[in-house]
């Protein structure tokens, strides 16, 4: 083999290599996001429940295969939550690159912070054939207060901005999802604006 074919070999090799644990790290959630993404789902209810998160982080309700609908909904989140005169269009686009495919959560639930994230599916369950849907999951969880799904945040550390998708449905036709934008000072989320994305 002469020496140029093997240097090619070897480039794509290692080229091959650098991506797949680009792509695996981009797999996992950071320590980071998991200490925004823990602000940003406390919640206190009244009778002392909890949202149930999904355990996979995702921009909900977005097909990333149709690149009209990624393009204009880029569009319509950057017109929506333009504040201060500080451009959020590079946020925005973090914030679908970071969130193309679903990751998995490993932030902690904490129910005295009013989310539990639904690990191990007990709660998904009532959603699967014959599994009872929304009546059933009341009946047996009184203080569970619909299911949560977040997207990863996305900070903007130079102005203290982060991005986040939330979205949360408490029966049938009773949910809707938004895009944040808080100012994350001090270790303190404040919401700043946010658009809608859907409603049921």
């Amino acid at each position: 083999m002469n020496t140029r074919l093997l240097t090619v070999l070897v480039a794509l090799v290692l080229t091959a290599e650098n991506v797949w644990a680009a792509e695996e790290a981009n797999d996992k959630m950071t320590a980071q996001e998991g200490i925004i993404l823990a602000l940003a789902l406390q919640q206190s209810y009244t009778d002392g429940g909890y949202t149930v998160v999904s355990p996979e982080a995702r921009l909900s309700h977005m097909d990333f295969g149709n690149s009209k609908e990624v393009k204009d909904s880029k569009k319509y989140i950057r017109d929506h939550l333009q504040t201060n005169g500080v451009n959020v269009a590079k946020l925005v686009d973090r914030l679908f690159e970071r969130n193309k495919r679903d990751v998995r959560l490993s932030i902690k639930s904490s129910p005295k912070n009013g989310y539990i994230v639904d690990y191990d599916g007990k709660y998904g369950k009532y959603f699967e054939k014959n599994g009872g849907g929304w009546e059933k999951w009341y009946k047996e969880n009184p203080n569970a207060h619909g299911s949560t799904a977040v997207s990863l945040p996305v900070y903007d550390e130079k102005n203290g901005l982060v991005l986040v998708y939330k979205g949360t449905q408490s029966h049938w036709l009773a949910g809707s999802g938004w895009i944040i934008l808080y100012r994350y000072e001090k270790g303190e989320l404040k919401e700043l604006k946010k658009v809608m994305m859907w409603i049921s």
